[in-house]
């Protein structure tokens, strides 16, 4: 079991990730804890990297199906998931353009530094909304411009509480049986994958490097243009 969330969770989160780029991020991620063998395979559950290589097959397959790939050209366009992508992009902004202020000796408020992992719309807007209060209580310390940071990230809060959560997941839930399994299954190996970096980055804690190595990079280049680590061959 690669991860017992609830179903209307996973089939959520899946509806906001590429198939081909969860494929690829998960060949990745699958070499990477290859190289570290049975260090990394204790920390997680019995058989997990089985399971998920599994789940990569399943998600690789469905990439030649048509009609989901047509569903998922679809479902990428709504007004939520754009937004969803758009808050996590600015949340990443803030949380360096603070860090660089508490390096540089202003003490910051670890809201604004340390991003805590949000998996609903609701809990992701609230976030946005708690950042920006404070971004504006601590403009004055902060060497760049905020101020077009903070409407920006009043934008997507707004953008996020319009777009309905509930009536996303009624519209989900209203798909072909088919298109809701494969919704499911890429949210199940999504969370796989952060499964395997938790581990990842415990089993090397002494080393950052390392540690930076279990990364979604490749599943979060289509927000930047920097260039994604290559797929390590799998074992």
């Amino acid at each position: 079991m690669i991860t017992t969330l609830a179903h209307d969770e996973l089939m959520s989160m899946g509806a906001r990730y590429r198939a081909d780029y969860l494929a690829e991020q998960a060949g990745y991620t699958l070499g990477l804890a290859a190289k570290d063998g049975t260090a990394l395979a204790a920390l997680l559950p019995k058989d997990y990297l089985a399971e998920m290589k599994e789940a990569q097959a399943g998600l690789s397959a469905a990439l030649k199906d048509k009609a989901l790939m047509a569903e998922e050209s679809k479902s990428a366009t709504g007004a939520q998931n754009a937004a969803y992508a758009k808050a996590k992009v600015w949340r990443r902004k803030v949380m360096h353009r603070c860090r660089r202020a508490a390096r540089l000796g202003t003490k910051m408020p670890d809201e604004l530094t340390k991003l805590n992992d949000v998996r609903t719309v609701p809990a992701l807007a609230g976030q946005l909304d708690k950042m920006v209060k404070l971004l504006e209580s601590e403009k004055a310390s902060l060497m760049a411009d905020t101020a077009a940071l903070i409407t920006e990230g009043q934008g997507i809060a707004q953008a996020l509480k319009a777009a309905d959560a509930a009536q996303e997941l009624k519209r989900l839930k209203e798909l072909p049986q088919t298109v809701q399994a494969f919704y499911l299954q890429k949210g199940t190996v999504y969370v796989g994958l952060k499964v395997i970096n938790d581990a990842g980055r415990e089993l090397h804690a002494d080393s950052p490097e390392q540690a930076a190595a279990y990364n979604l990079s490749i599943l979060r280049r289509r927000h930047n243009n920097k260039k994604a680590p290559e797929a390590q061959p799998q074992a």
